[in-house]
Order: C-alpha cells, then sequence, then structure tokens
C-alpha cells in the first residue's frame, strides 16, 4: 500500500505552500521542478512567438509538434526525470495521453473554482509517494488557454482557417480544440525516477 501526499498550490501574488511533513530534500526537488516547468513555458513561448512573427500562424503546428518535444527529451537528459506535456484532449497520442494520476490532476486543475472569472496565474501539485517500489516526486503545472493559444486549440470559430487546413493534415483525429480563453488546456509533468 503506498502513501501520496497531495500539496495543490495556487500562485496568485503570493507565493503560499502547505507542505506536510516534506524533507528538506523533497522540498528542494519540488522548488527545482518548478523552475524546469517554467524553463519549459518560457522557452517554448518565446519559440512560438518567434515563429508566428517570421513563418505564420500555421507553423507553430510545427513548433509544437517538433521543438515542445524535444524541449521535454533536453529537460528530462538534464535532469535525469520524465519531462512532458499532457492533456486530457491530446492532439498526439504518442506523447499527449496523461497516466492515472496526471489524468486525475488534470480534472481537478479543470474543476478548480475561477477566482474573478480568472484562473490563478499558477496552478500546481505535487505528490511524494513511498512504496516498495521506491521513492518518487511528482509535480505537475496547469497550462492555461491563452489568447494566442486559441489560434490551434479554440473553437471552430477561433482557429484561421489556414490553420484548420494544417490540423486537418497533420492531426486528422485531433482532440485539443474547443477551449476558450482561461480554461485548462493541459499540463507540464514532471517526475523523478523511483530511488
Amino acid at each position: 500500500m503506498s502513501i501520496i501526499k497531495v500539496v495543490l498550490i495556487f500562485l496568485l501574488t503570493s507565493f503560499e505552500t502547505v507542505h506536510a511533513g516534506n524533507s528538506d530534500a523533497n522540498e528542494a526537488i519540488i522548488v527545482e521542478m518548478q523552475s524546469v516547468a517554467s524553463t519549459f513555458v518560457k522557452s517554448l513561448g518565446k519559440t512560438l512567438k518567434a515563429t508566428i512573427k517570421s513563418e505564420g500562424l500555421a507553423a507553430a503546428i510545427h513548433v509544437c509538434e517538433t521543438v515542445a518535444p524535444t524541449l521535454a527529451n533536453q529537460l528530462s537528459r538534464e535532469t535525469g526525470w520524465r519531462v512532458s506535456r499532457v492533456s486530457l484532449k491530446f492532439r498526439n497520442p504518442l506523447i499527449g495521453m496523461p497516466d492515472a494520476w496526471e489524468k486525475e490532476q488534470l480534472i481537478n486543475f479543470s474543476n478548480a473554482p475561477l477566482s474573478n472569472n480568472t484562473q490563478p496565474d499558477v496552478m500546481e501539485v505535487t505528490s511524494i509517494e513511498d512504496n516498495s517500489e521506491g521513492h518518487s516526486i511528482r509535480y505537475m503545472r496547469a497550462l492555461p488557454t491563452k489568447a494566442l493559444c486559441l489560434t490551434c486549440h479554440g473553437k471552430s470559430t477561433d482557429i484561421p482557417n489556414e490553420v484548420s487546413s494544417a490540423l486537418e493534415q497533420f492531426y486528422p483525429n485531433d482532440k485539443a480544440t474547443g477551449y476558450s480563453l482561461g480554461q485548462i488546456r493541459g499540463a507540464i509533468s514532471i517526475q523523478t525516477n523511483r530511488d
């Protein structure tokens, strides 16, 4: 039987956490995971914006298809952890399908109450698990739908024709559309290897 401790952290303007018996080492790993997730989001966002500016909106699909997995793999190699993007409505089932724990957290993120009709700046969850398989720490950071995201992930009226055509060509079974501004469309998921 495993013991799981989950901490849901909402960051608005100040950093508030509740750590139930976490050691200093676990806290340091969680802080590092937060940093890795921030690096992922900032790097991907910067690349997306630059690509859209130079090549147009449809080129963003290629960035998410190739650059995002490459970045996740690079961060995984650098940290020794598993770094990925997951979603309940994934575009690529080979790399975006959540496991049971990730699915539960994505549902929790999606059902979180809104404050003044907006999501908090950052929604995160951590899990520390000790069992016969070893010690593992998991971390997820929600990815809310921003205005730019709507051009590929929004409702059909939000998606320009050239993007819609490209999505049909590259992802004929696409599930990753229909989102509204502020909805959680996925998460960065990070997991340590069991030791």
